[in-house]
């Protein structure tokens, strides 16, 4: 029997304002920062937070991916999630702190062991709204997620540009981090004032961390490969190398967090509530990969074709390498936005072992590729993992037509109108503004081509499917009606 597909609009609606508010405040500190700091000082406290975000990932064991998924969640069973997130993030908060010093030594960076000492309470305050997120999510509370991520990035700046302004240099984004982790979790009991009562079920957290663990694993190797470029520069070429590459995927983390997050932090609930049913599942999932391409793909290669201008609009000199950074990521766009849907349906699936072999297997290309270039420049390392995402997608689809019953070809479908509207558009925009350089400033070059490069690819996609617009339309008609008062 088919079911009707779970609403997608409303919690659609919150995700998209959280990133957009959340990701406004954020990258206007990450600039003044960038410029205040430099891209030594920049660079050095990077390597510390990604070595605080590969093993952040470690420490929740993938129990709130497990609370998400779970198809019951007791009282008991959420308790016993708490205690454990907290305890694994006290482990990994001492474990960090003892490590610093090897951490700078394997580096050859000594500055970096204070560092990431004082990082490390992110470990200890992160599982304190964890889970409470996590319920959250569970019930696609989005508007209070979309309120607790604002002011996480209203404490960081509140807290990291006095700092800055007052010349202390990389401790001001120490201190950004620190204020927006504790704003996060002091929102997250404040949305949901849930207090856990002190119980663990040894049953109930075996299944979880069952579960969990291979989703933590996996996101931690996601994490490496994502950022193998980052790894290997800070260990091989030093930390203005890892500066220019973390501004550049900063840019495209804006992107990504604007356009594919909120669809991101809503599939996987979402297509959770239809996996018993393989048709209204694979009618959400083409539903979602439809509507995150028509967002995602034009804002990703309208970037690329305005690159240098957007850098020196928001960083300004000093940091042009950083426009090679945001072409190269931006070339991804279309590997990332089917990998991670596909991630978000195995999950659903409860496939999370598929998932630790799928992302295991792009690990170990990744790294392998990233170390064999690494002699050409970091560009040449960025280059190897956007092949990697290409190279690893026919596997994904192959997962996808096993598990879920969904045709590569009907995925392609879907994306193929945003993928030839996206590439017309770039090519319109790139040929402008190449002929505007000298002549104009960048502001002035970006004011003119962002509203003629939008016209060019909502006329070639409404040119090749207009019924996007009727689903548009039915998607906020079926929010209206399910949020009309009873009676």
């Amino acid at each position: 029997m088919t079911t009707t597909p779970p609403a997608i609009a409303s919690p659609l609606i919150w995700s998209t304002a959280s990133s957009l508010g959340t990701q406004a405040l954020s990258l206007l500190t990450f600039a003044i920062l960038a410029r205040l700091l430099g891209a030594s000082a920049f660079g050095l406290v990077a390597l510390a937070a990604l070595v605080i975000d590969l093993l952040l990932v470690v420490s929740n064991a993938g129990i709130n991916e497990a609370v998400v998924q779970r198809p019951t969640l007791t009282e008991e069973d959420a308790d016993t999630a708490f205690w454990t997130n907290l305890i694994c993030g006290l482990l990994f908060c001492g474990a960090a702190i003892a490590a610093a010093p090897l951490v700078a030594y394997l580096l050859g960076l000594p500055d970096l062991t204070p560092i990431v000492t004082a990082l490390a309470a992110i470990f200890a305050i992160t599982p304190l709204g964890a889970i409470h997120t996590a319920r959250l999510t569970r019930d696609l509370k989005f508007r209070s997620i979309a309120m607790r991520n604002i002011a996480a990035s209203l404490a960081g700046a509140a807290v990291g540009l006095p700092l800055a302004f007052a010349g202390y240099g990389v401790w001001a984004l120490v201190g950004q981090r620190i204020a927006a982790a504790l704003a996060i979790a002091l929102t997250a009991w404040a949305s949901l004032p849930w207090l856990p009562r002190l119980r663990f079920q040894r049953r109930s957290c075996a299944e979880m961390l069952r579960f969990g663990a291979y989703i933590g694993i996996s996101g931690t190797l996601n994490q490496i490969n994502i950022r193998s470029a980052e790894v290997i520069s800070g260990a091989l070429v030093g930390p203005v190398a890892v500066a220019f590459i973390r501004a550049g995927s900063r840019i495209v983390e804006v992107l990504n967090q604007i356009t594919y997050m909120p669809f991101q932090q809503i599939a996987m609930p979402i297509l959770t509530r239809s996996a018993h049913d393989l048709d209204t599942l694979k009618d959400t999932y083409l539903r979602l990969s439809r509507l995150s391409a028509f967002i995602m793909f034009p804002a990703f290669l309208g970037t690329l074709a305005m690159a240098g201008e957007i850098v020196a609009i928001v960083f300004g000199d000093g940091w042009e390498p950083v426009a090679d950074a945001i072409r190269i990521f931006a070339c991804a766009v279309v590997a990332s936005q089917m990998n991670n849907l596909i991630i978000a349906a195995m999950i659903a699936m409860g496939q999370s072992r598929t998932v630790l072999s799928w992302t295991s297997t792009q690990i170990v290309l990744g790294l392998a590729a990233a170390v064999a270039v690494h002699r050409w420049g970091w560009q040449a390392m960025l280059v190897t993992g956007v092949a990697r995402g290409y190279l690893i997608l026919p596997y994904g689809c192959h997962l996808l037509r096993k598990y879920a019953h969904i045709r590569f070809v009907d995925v392609l479908a879907s994306l193929r109108p945003a993928m030839t509207s996206s590439v017309l558009m770039a090519l319109v925009v790139i040929l402008g503004v190449k002929a505007c350089h000298g002549g104009l400033p960048p502001i002035a070059i970006v004011m003119i081509w962002l509203p003629l490069g939008a016209f060019v690819y909502f006329a070639s996609y409404f040119w090749q499917d207009r019924t996007i617009i009727r689903q548009l339309r039915d998607m906020m008609a079926t929010r209206k009606v399910r949020s009309a008062p009873a009676g």
